[in-house]
């Protein structure tokens, strides 16, 4: 894991760099959509392959993570970066970005409405727990569903902003200095991250809050799936507010509305649902905010643009992206030795109060504090 997030520091730039350089009949970014899901869906089966746990086991499995992580780069680059090449209009970019994180939560409720039941309907008749093969299988169905979809976008979209063919190529490093002397893209940078450390590190470790703090397991699918339905109902909001008050205030907005929701379910008795069931849904609502991050990094990318002539939608929706996986891999890492921190005992079905009360402080408190953190980086950073 740490040898792929490495990996990914170098890849996701040197993946923006190839992109906006690239020269096509098909434009710049739709190309890879179309060519590379295909490889992108037969690694995503390849990594529920089990090849035993011995060396060459292993290695196999760090091979292809890598190489799949590598693809989903590949890929997902592009697809981010089309949102700055499709329009100019900040109004259609606000759309765009909000019909993204709508299919995006409808995806996740789909996903985590049903793959627990396919992957142990794939696992053989009469299986109590899903095996391997059945969550190999899981994740074919789901590849077979995605390739066709990712075609649909290379279909549907046209890159409209085309840069100057003619302009000199910039190096590694010239690009680098470029982005970093960018306040604007920093800033996203910056808030993203914090954004995602808030986000992962609570939801890598939702179950144990529901298992161990509220005494019931049956809530997790229900807990876990309302801040992708309460996402849904949020991003439909988010662009005609975007533009009537500006986004900068809307994703101040969201982050904060997150943080007080987030503050109900810390300070609410395991006990009361009521107030945890407001809670989350609070949270869930003003769950709509990474579509906003990404119109703004399309404002950045303009921005410097105007300022040096030089465009790099590539680069810059790729330190967006490589944001996203810092914060992920933080929060994932930060989350488990928090709790490990306050006495959490793994395997055990009892914990102590102090555990319960560290849990309860890395799933809400941390995230709370950290999203309303964030929205004032962005307030004070952001003019």
């Amino acid at each position: 894991m740490l040898l792929a997030r490495v990996w990914d520091a170098i890849n996701d730039p040197m993946m923006g760099s190839i992109a906006e350089n690239t020269r096509s009949r098909f434009g710049r970014f739709r190309p890879y959509i179309a060519f590379g899901s295909p490889f992108l869906a037969v690694f995503a089966v390849l990594t529920f392959v089990n090849m035993g746990n011995g060396t060459g086991g292993v290695i196999f499995s760090t091979v292809i993570y890598i190489a799949a992580g590598m693809l989903y780069t590949l890929v997902n680059i592009p697809y981010s970066s089309l949102a700055a090449v499709m329009t100019e209009d900040p109004k259609q970019r606000n759309l765009i970005g909000t019909s993204r994180s709508v299919g995006m939560n409808i995806g996740m409720i789909i996903v985590n409405s049903c793959s627990a039941g396919l992957a142990l309907h794939f696992s053989g008749s009469g299986a109590e727990v899903a095996t391997g093969h059945g969550y190999m299988m899981t994740a074919i169905v789901y590849s077979i569903i995605a390739v066709p979809l990712f075609f649909i976008v290379f279909a549907t979209s046209k890159e409209v902003i085309v840069p100057d063919y003619e302009a000199r190529r910039l190096n590694p490093a010239e690009t680098l200095s470029g982005m970093v002397k960018n306040k604007y893209l920093m800033t996203i940078f910056l808030v993203s991250t914090v954004q995602m450390v808030a986000f992962m590190g609570r939801i890598s470790i939702t179950a144990f809050y529901v298992i161990y703090c509220l005494g019931a397991f049956t809530l997790i699918a229900l807990i876990m799936t309302i801040p992708s339905i309460g996402g849904v109902i949020g991003s439909l909001l988010v662009a005609p507010l975007a533009n009537k008050i500006g986004r900068k205030k809307v994703l101040v907005l969201t982050l904060l509305g997150q943080s007080i929701g987030l503050f109900i379910v810390y300070f609410a008795p395991f006990k009361n649902m009521t107030q945890l069931m407001i809670g989350h849904w609070v949270y869930g609502i003003f769950n709509c905010g990474f579509p906003i991050c990404l119109a703004m990094v399309a404002d950045c990318v303009d921005f410097w643009q105007e300022k040096t002539g030089i465009r790099q939608d590539g680069s810059y929706y790729a330190t967006y992206g490589l944001s996203t996986k810092l914060g992920n891999a933080i929060g994932s890492a930060f989350g488990v030795l928090i709790m490990a921190a306050f006495g959490y005992v793994a395997g055990s079905h009892e914990q102590t109060a102090e555990a319960l009360r560290g849990i309860n402080t890395t799933v809400n408190l941390i995230p709370a504090i950290l999203l309303a953190c964030a929205a004032v980086l962005l307030w004070i950073l952001w003019d």
